[in-house]
């Protein structure tokens, strides 16, 4: 009984096997097939912390990709690329846990412990602080204490809020 048991385990086995081995040789099969002629390619780049998206459309011969495979090679998985074929398009795509190029250049003021602090990113995302000030955020107004503590503060830096403190002060 238990060799019966063990020879339908093993012949199961073998099967799983041929066909994941299979599957794998069809796949490296497409994979190195030459792309048809009027082939698209897309690329796509998604920042999660801002949200954007970077989208290039190309051809074969301007990424110099004959084949699937030359692609993955140029987009390799080791670095976030997936790629996949819809028909006439191909699609490369991954996501990265950054802010686009634009949205790194931009900062805007927040509040971390009590004091006024330099954030990376546009106003209402967070891309990490870049550095804490000397001002604390009870001596703003109420309107720009609020901002700040909700990350608001649409402000690039400290030199500003304290231009805009200035005439705060000079108007009453």
């Amino acid at each position: 009984m238990k060799r019966r048991y063990s020879r339908l385990l093993f012949f199961s086995l073998l099967v799983i096997v041929f066909v994941g081995g299979y599957y794998l040789w069809q796949e490296q099969v497409v994979a190195r097939r030459p792309l048809p002629e009027g082939t698209r390619i897309l690329v796509k780049t998604e920042y999660s912390v801002c949200g954007h998206e970077d989208i290039k459309e190309t051809t074969p011969s301007q990424v110099k990709a004959a084949t699937l495979y030359d692609l993955r090679l140029k987009y390799p998985s080791q670095e976030g690329w997936r790629s996949s074929r819809e028909g006439e398009q191909v699609a490369v795509r991954r996501t990265l846990d950054n802010l686009c190029e634009q949205c790194s250049r931009v900062t805007h003021l927040g509040e971390k412990g009590g004091f006024i602090t330099v954030v990376k990113g546009p106003a209402g995302v967070n891309g990490g602080v870049v550095r804490v000030t000397k001002t604390k955020v009870n001596t703003l107004p109420q309107e720009l204490r609020a901002k700040a503590e909700k990350g608001l503060l649409d402000l690039p830096d400290e030199e500003s809020l304290l231009q805009v403190l200035d005439s705060l002060e000079e108007g009453s």
